[in-house]
């Protein structure tokens, strides 16, 4: 099975694991963050992984758009939409116990994230983004780097009709509405930490119906991984529970903004230290950070159509003081394009603001490598911390403006692949720019986004 050339003993693994469940699912992590599955049962896995490598799916896979809406994509016409494959290689298997059919028939799911290829040659599919992701963590492992970092997402809760919130006000904080939804949240708690995933903090937050959960950091693809399997878990327990739960950045014109925060910083995989951390500079950060701040703030344009990858989301930039307006930094800033941390070498980390709630995390992942890696590549100078770069370093105003942007990034371009991105923009131009197109509504932007978190 050439597909699992250097994972046979994932494959093995996964073999053993299966007796003791009685559904398998393998699952991917479309362009838009949504899980698609095809389920195997348990019994026969063996069987039609040894015989198949993997399971049929349709190359139109990665052209379904947030409403599941669809189109063929000119680049993909030269492969002649040939089947795809989907290979539990490079896999991440957790116990799914949120499923409706483990929560009330007792059934036992294994799901396993897993990845497309071409079928017959064995190649990448060039438009996953779990793919995308994976290269860039390589550029990083050559040079004896990886990375540390967690996704921080908030979100709304609306009543069972998806319009209610499930309370009014500014309730930051506050205990009693953590009290009200106890028993989703303990939950939520407890099937995350069997699929692998703990929670480190919960809070309500500032707007209607919306709180605040994070995780804790991990190392590689884990980490997005982590942050893809965390929104299963919150869009399909909170719904179990006569709740609609929704990553939106802005769902209504009252709603408070949702953003995904992205936390992280790069590490020596032979030492174990924080390379982000130099307590002998006067702001205890290493050239490697300030050269990382400075690739992020050089293709920051560009690399919002990753971070803020829909339309709806540029209701959140520049929405209030505590969004990026420009491509800045600062120490403890909530204000900045990044937010440094500095304390300790074990707290030392950037909080890039721009990513929303809506975002992809493997997107993410990649696009803040490819940009980091040219600063480092480069040795860009840092900016003054907490100033205006020049005129012309406001963020984007819309998508299409960031997908202009990063169309003409030559160096993210290259770097993540030409391929992918050109995927990436006519994907987005075409399911969501051109719906869009003359509709300047939030009930068209709800009937876009909304079934998708």
């Amino acid at each position: 099975m050439p597909y699992y050339n250097g994972f046979e003993n994932v494959l093995l693994q996964l073999f053993t694991e299966a007796k003791n469940y009685d559904m398998i699912n393998l699952t991917l992590c479309d362009m838009n963050c949504c899980h698609r599955t095809k389920s195997i049962p348990a019994d026969v896995f063996e069987r039609v992984m040894k015989g198949e490598g993997g399971i049929g799916m349709f190359t139109g896979t990665y052209c379904l758009g947030p409403n599941t809406s669809q189109f063929l994509p000119e680049t993909l016409k030269k492969y002649r939409y040939a089947d795809l494959f989907l290979v539990p290689t490079n896999a991440r298997p957790y116990v799914n116990e949120w499923n409706v059919s483990a929560a009330k028939y007792d059934q036992k799911i294994l799901e396993v994230i897993s990845d497309l290829y071409w079928k017959g040659n064995e190649s990448e599919m060039m438009h996953s983004p779990r793919h995308a992701a994976n290269r860039l963590l390589k550029q990083l492992q050559n040079k004896d780097l990886s990375l540390y970092s967690a996704v921080e997402y908030e979100f709304t809760l609306y009543k069972k009709d998806g319009v209610t919130p499930a309370w009014n006000g500014p309730h930051i904080y506050n205990n009693q509405i953590l009290q009200d939804l106890e028993y989703p949240i303990l939950q939520l708690r407890k099937a995350l930490k069997k699929a692998g995933v703990p929670i480190r903090s919960i809070n309500s937050e500032y707007g209607d119906g919306q709180l605040e959960i994070t995780i804790f950091p991990k190392f590689g693809i884990e980490a997005a991984d982590d942050a893809f399997i965390f929104k299963q878990a919150v869009l399909e327990i909170f719904k179990q529970n006569d709740f609609k739960a929704t990553f939106m950045s802005k769902s209504s014109e009252t709603a408070a903004t949702n953003s995904g925060h992205y936390n992280f910083s790069i590490w020596d995989t032979t030492s174990n230290k924080n390379l982000f951390y130099d307590p002998k500079s006067e702001d205890n950060l290493s050239s490697l950070a300030h050269q990382f701040i400075s690739g992020i703030i050089t293709h920051a344009k560009g690399l919002c159509a990753l971070l803020s990858p829909t339309a709806n989301c540029y209701r959140r930039l520049k929405s209030s003081p505590f969004v990026p307006f420009i491509a800045n930094w600062g120490i403890e800033c909530r204000e900045a394009l990044i937010r440094v941390k500095n304390e300790t070498e074990s707290n030392t980390y950037l909080e890039l603001r721009a990513s929303s709630g809506l975002c992809n995390p493997y997107l993410v992942m990649t696009g803040v490598i490819a940009a980091g890696l040219d600063g480092v590549a480069r040795e860009l100078s840092v900016p003054a911390c907490d100033g205006k770069i020049d005129s012309n370093d406001d963020l984007p105003n819309t998508l299409e403006e960031a997908l202009n942007f990063l169309e003409n990034d030559h160096v993210l371009v290259q770097s993540i692949g030409k391929e992918f991105i050109a995927h990436f923009i006519e994907f987005k131009r075409t399911l969501e720019v051109s719906f869009l197109e003359g509709y300047d509504s939030f009930e068209r932007e709800r009937d876009l986004y909304m079934p998708l978190s």
